[in-house]
């Protein structure tokens, strides 16, 4: 089964997209959330494994990408706290919002 990571490096290869890209879509979206910003070193940060794929962060990958809903998010392991449950909820609902 391939993993999160490999499976966007995938995608932004099929788009002819780099992490330059990606980072200034995920940006788009989190500023109309009122989110800090991105930084291309996250992004590749993220994408080689230095960080944990988080769902909350996903579900803005998600929607940068023009993905289905849950898409990535389904490939990883969900919050296990209630509250980290109703945030990701939450933040799934802002985020389909977004016109």
């Amino acid at each position: 089964m391939i993993n999160v990571s490999d499976y966007i490096k995938l995608i932004l290869k099929k788009k002819n997209w780099t992490n330059i890209k990606l980072c200034e879509e995920i940006n788009k979206i989190e500023e109309k959330l009122g989110d800090s910003r991105t930084t291309r070193q996250n992004i590749t940060n993220y994408l080689n494994g230095n960080h944990d794929m988080r769902p909350k962060w996903l579900v803005k990958v998600e929607r940068a990408l023009e993905l289905p809903q849950g898409t990535l998010v389904k490939m990883v392991a969900p919050p296990n706290s209630k509250e980290g449950k109703s945030e990701l909820k939450e933040l799934i609902k802002k985020v389909g919002e977004i016109k």
